[in-house]
């Protein structure tokens, strides 16, 4: 008896079961209520993912689902007792002598554990206590004829494979249920009963019986417990229990062969999450390139790639590449490709070749051998895609893509020796290539609509009925989140991932000499690898993360702050430590966009009623665009812009700072009639627009300066660089200027008068002539003074709409004239002072022109 216990302990404890055992972290199992002897799993009721209620009647103990907080027996039993739930958890359940679930009151020290046969002491207790005639108390403690009672050694877990309990008959090594079963049925051969028998009925009181098992089946059940937890996943033990009994039914030695399509509850996708994670734990990239579909996951990606064709949830079908060779060239490029670039280009790609597959496929070998190919093979997919385009198949987009995807194919192929000998396409000819001319040319139109929102729209999605709406939908998080994007024009991902600390305050003295802070937002920027930026935030945004930190500490109070994020996932995050995704921020906009009762755009139709504004331009990365849009829009200098954004390069930044053609010309019909020359007098009166030539004509007869324009033509033709009067703008004939130079020209008379006052207690350095000659004079103070009042005057003189329209097309202009930080001749960078003297001219021209000087 003692060897098939020691044959059945062997069976339950956890063997190598290669390779997945070698991704089980049994340790971390058994600290989680596993037990390896037995083959038990009992987790914690108190484990934020594994536990479960108890149920509330007195003595119970077992699991309770229902939402009166009662098990299933119990709740049974409630409407017999009179139907009051708390009279009847007072009162309690009578004891049961379940002796399979308790120890002997001797015999229960580790190593030393019996079950109880009768009278709480396990069978050879009971039966040394009865032959003594002491009482049970007697015999535990001790009495004047005997002493304290010495535990026996324990017998082990029974000898039934299926069964995993302590064992209570040391004759035959079978807990107590299994004993008796063995003794009704006759008493059959100990050793075929031990691996046959049924388990007994499982405990439901918290556990599951593993024991029984086939041991892959085990290790993944064991395996999907532990990725459940890891992921975040709420993990239902009845479930579990569930799953183990349909297993144990069934008898499959692998979770994978269970058929389980007639079933849709919780246990079926239990099963089904465990198959998945245990086929994912045992894949590699190198087994799953060979694979017709792959699992991105292998790939450390996310959904699926299909060489085969496929259907997205959205209905759109990709083309399945049906010669071997370019699929399996297709499957090589996908396998590098994906080391540097996500799922979505990769993609793109792979249903780019898709469609050349079925060009090919439409000669007369199919496109199965590629030697046969040539460039007259590209040509015609190129003409068969603009065929698709015209008949409304592919629209002018989907056919650029493709083509661009092609190319890009073609030519990493060629530059990782795929068409070198013994490659996937060695035979493929040197002219099958998309050659430049034969690229599409994406051209950007000036009047191509941005992907900025609105103002009048962005106050609509920010008002709190909106808001309101969409914290009805989504939860409050996700409304911080996007009124928190609004604000401060965060990527995406930078906003989901923010720390819940991420709220912090610069120091600073005023002008009162008072200490004050103002809030700003820390964040990182992994995209340009910048970390612990500080931007600047309104005391609304402050509001914002204050209110939203106070929700998550209340919702994870045990959690330390610096592991918490601001904005927590709704599921898998029993900790708050899981920022909130992406995706479900798109989503929920995208939902949000689509619920909202009205919105209207900033036009209106010939009727004069709002135009209803596109909701598919409503995404949390438009937020972004507007947030930088709403800068430039206010004159914020570009490579201050630059900073705000995070961006690598000003080229990036300068696309907010582009005017459409119709905005330019607008801004020009309204501020050209305000235009002042140097005396503070109107150069064009009235509000008529000027014809289409005239608007040209003006525009290349003028020149910008740095606080207007100047038509001087030997300064206009020499691009600015050439004014015969020293850059004395406010004095000069030729000046124009309008309201939109207000800003540039108070800073100018700033700074004449800084210098004034600078040169004036400059007594000792100077001497008064040239003193005299540096300082700013009171006419130039007095020119600026007089061009300040006259722009005044003429915003003052218009009604309230003029005064609106010109508004708009004072910050139009200003947008556009924001690049000239960059675009400006050097020497006319900022506010310019009198020009230096050469006093080696032909020298200087010369080495400005690298000629000879002569001529």
């Amino acid at each position: 008896m003692r060897s098939l216990r020691r044959v059945a302990t062997a069976v339950t404890k956890p063997q190598a079961v290669e390779p997945l055992s070698r991704v089980i972290d049994y340790p971390l199992l058994i600290s989680w209520g596993y037990d390896p002897v037995t083959g038990i799993f009992a987790p914690d009721p108190d484990h934020p993912l594994l536990g479960y209620q108890v149920c509330r009647v007195g003595g119970c103990g077992r699991e309770a689902w229902h939402p009166e907080g009662l098990c299933s027996g119990c709740r049974g039993r409630l409407a017999a007792a009179g139907g009051d739930v708390e009279l009847f958890s007072a009162r309690g359940v009578a004891r049961k002598n379940r002796s399979r679930d308790r120890r002997c009151l001797v015999c229960r020290v580790p190593g030393f554990e019996r079950p109880v046969g009768t009278n709480d002491l396990c069978l050879a207790c009971d039966g040394l206590r009865r032959r003594r005639g002491q009482s049970v108390a007697a015999y535990v403690t001790g009495d004047g004829g005997f002493g304290p009672a010495a535990p026996r050694p324990g017998l082990g877990v029974c000898s039934v494979v299926a069964c995993g309990r302590l064992a209570a008959h040391p004759e035959t090594g079978l807990c107590g249920a299994h004993d008796g079963a063995w003794r009704k049925s006759g008493r059959p051969d100990l050793s075929v009963f031990v691996l046959t028998a049924p388990p007994c009925q499982p405990d439901r009181a918290g556990r599951v019986v593993l024991a029984g098992l086939p041991e892959p089946v085990v290790a993944e059940v064991l395996y999907a417990i532990q990725a459940s937890v890891a992921e975040g996943r709420r993990v239902m033990i009845k479930d579990v229990r569930g799953a183990a009994g349909l297993l144990r039914r069934s008898g499959v030695r692998s979770i994978a062969a269970l058929d389980t399509a007639g079933r849709r509850d919780p246990v079926r996708w239990f099963l089904r999450f465990a198959a998945d994670r245990a086929a994912l734990a045992l894949a590699d990239p190198e087994t799953e390139a060979v694979k017709d579909v792959w699992d991105l996951r292998v790939f450390g990606a996310v959904g699926r790639l299909s060489f085969v064709g496929s259907t997205t949830n959205h209905g759109t079908a990709s083309r399945p590449i049906t010669q071997p060779w370019l699929k399996h060239a297709a499957q090589v490029w996908a396998a590098e490709a994906l080391t540097g670039l996500t799922s979505g280009p990769v993609r793109a790609v792979i249903g780019a070749v898709g469609l050349l597959s079925e060009h090919l496929g439409r000669r007369a070998d199919a496109g199965a051998d590629p030697a046969a190919l040539r460039h007259r093979d590209i040509a015609a997919f190129l003409a068969r895609l603009t065929h698709l385009q015209q008949t409304g198949v592919l629209s002018a987009e989907m056919r650029a893509r493709s083509i661009n995807g092609v190319d890009r194919f073609l030519r990493d192929c060629r530059e990782m020796g795929l068409t070198n000998p013994g490659g996937a396409l060695a035979a493929l000819g040197d002219d099958v290539v998309i050659r430049r001319v034969e690229r599409p040319r994406t051209r950007r139109s000036d009047d191509e609509i941005g992907r900025a929102l609105p103002e009048v729209v962005m106050r609509q999605l920010l008002s709190p009925e909106n808001l309101e709406l969409l914290r009805s939908m989504f939860g409050s998080t996700v409304t911080a989140a996007v009124e928190l994007g609004a604000g401060v024009g965060r990527r995406t991902a930078e906003l989901c991932t923010l720390a819940f600390s991420c709220l912090d305050f610069d120091e600073y003295v005023d002008s009162d000499g008072r200490r004050r802070a103002s809030p700003v937002l820390v964040h990182d920027m992994p995209k340009v690898g910048k970390v612990g930026c500080r931007l600047p935030v309104h005391d609304r945004e402050a509001g914002i993360i204050r209110a939203q930190q106070a929700r998550v500490r209340a919702a994870f109070p045990d959690t330390p702050a610096e592991e918490l994020t601001l904005f927590p996932r709704p599921l898998k995050n029993p900790d708050g430590t899981q920022p909130l995704s992406t995706a479900h921020l798109q989503r929920a906009v995208r939902a949000w966009a689509l619920a909202l009762p009205s919105l209207d755009g900033p036009e209106n139709d010939t009727a004069g009623r709002p135009v209803p504004f596109p909701r598919e331009r409503l995404f949390p990365y438009a937020f972004r665009h507007t947030f930088a849009q709403r800068h430039a829009d206010a004159g914020t200098p570009v490579d201050t812009l630059k900073e705000l954004l995070g961006h690598d390069t000003v080229r990036t930044t300068l696309g907010y700072y582009r005017v459409t053609a119709k905005r330019t010309r607008a801004a020009q019909d309204r501020l050209g009639p305000l235009q002042i020359d140097a005396a503070g007098r109107r150069v064009r009166p009235g509000l008529a627009a000027l014809p289409d030539t005239e608007a040209t004509r003006e525009q290349i007869g003028q020149v910008a300066v740095p606080f207007g324009i100047c038509t001087e033509p030997t300064n206009v033709t020499a691009g600015g660089h050439s004014c015969p009067f020293r850059h004395r703008c406010t004095g000069c004939t030729y000046f124009r200027t309008d309201p939109s130079y207000t800003p540039e020209l108070h800073a100018y008379l700033a700074r004449l008068l800084t210098d004034r006052e600078r040169l004036a207690t400059a007594i000792p350095a100077l001497a008064d002539w040239a003193r005299a000659d540096a300082a700013p004079s009171d006419e130039e103070i007095d020119a600026v003074r007089r061009l300040l009042r006259a722009n005044d005057e003429v915003l003052t003189a218009l009604d309230e709409d003029d005064r609106a329209a010109v508004d708009e097309a004072i910050t139009a202009i200003r947008t556009q004239r924001a690049t000239l930080d960059i675009t400006f001749p050097t020497e006319l960078r900022g506010l310019t002072g009198p020009q230096p003297a050469a006093f080696f001219p032909t020298i200087e021209r010369r080495a400005a022109t690298g000629g000879s000087g002569r001529g």
